[in-house]
């Protein structure tokens, strides 16, 4: 949808609804051995994104003056901006067990086991940066699995809400000749911008399925801060950059 420029006034607004399904995400996947490839991995790819939504928009601020030195310096100032609205990443959780490899759990050296779901991944979780996986609904797959004990993928990361900010002028000085002043402001409200989940579980054996690597002791004290369940990262907080143009 855009409203064409009018009074002073251009925006517009799209938003895509899209899926992206298959059983791998790039060009070096492969079958499993097993005939299950479409059983086993089928589901949302790496870059599947269920929502995008994109706000564009510029404004011509409104003239106050009619000639003289304020006329040209404080008339013709433009603010344009792009606002972005997006689903995250799907993923799924991983794990680790001392001295425990493929072979060992299902007797295989191609085909690996997946954890074990045994409840809601999501169940009691918040905006807290070290708290977005629920540990009680993960265990240690049984020995004998063929790798089917989690979905693949089922688990969103951080979606993406940015915005951009522009306002620019620009100055005639002689005819052919102009020079033009931009402020950009990129991230313009510094939200902060997670990109990931701390999502690979390392558990203390094949039968203690105690979480090693949890963000608190049983007490609340922090144990460890980059711990499984925490976010991974961030994205750029708020840049600022002045543009000075001569143009001829």
């Amino acid at each position: 949808m855009n409203r064409r420029f009018a009074k002073g006034l251009f925006f517009g607004f799209n938003w895509t609804w899209s899926r992206a399904l298959g059983t791998t995400s790039d060009r070096l996947g492969f079958n499993r051995i097993d005939n299950l490839t479409r059983f086993a991995n089928y589901g949302p790819l790496s870059f599947d994104r269920l929502h995008t939504v994109n706000i564009f928009y510029t404004y011509e601020l409104p003239k106050i003056f009619r000639s003289g030195a304020a006329h040209s310096l404080m008339d013709g100032w433009e603010i344009s901006g792009a606002t972005l609205f997006q689903s995250g990443a799907p993923y799924q959780v991983s794990f680790s067990i001392p001295g425990e490899g493929n072979q060992n759990l299902t007797g295989s050296y191609t085909e690996p086991a997946r954890v074990k779901l045994v409840g809601n991944p999501l169940s009691g979780i918040s905006g807290d940066p070290y708290h977005r996986l629920n540990p009680a609904a993960f265990a240690p797959p049984p020995v004998g699995s063929i790798g089917l004990d989690s979905p693949t993928n089922y688990l969103r990361g951080p979606g993406f809400n940015n915005t951009n900010l522009s306002i620019q002028k620009s100055f005639l000085v002689t005819e052919g000749t102009r020079f033009q002043l931009r402020a950009d402001a990129f991230n313009v409200f510094n939200h902060t911008q997670f990109n990931g989940v701390n999502s690979k579980v390392n558990f203390t054996s094949l039968t203690n399925p105690t979480i090693a690597n949890l963000y608190q002791n049983p007490d609340g004290t922090i144990k460890n801060i980059n711990g499984f369940g925490t976010v991974s990262g961030a994205r750029d907080p708020r840049i600022m950059q002045l543009v000075v143009r001569f143009q001829f």
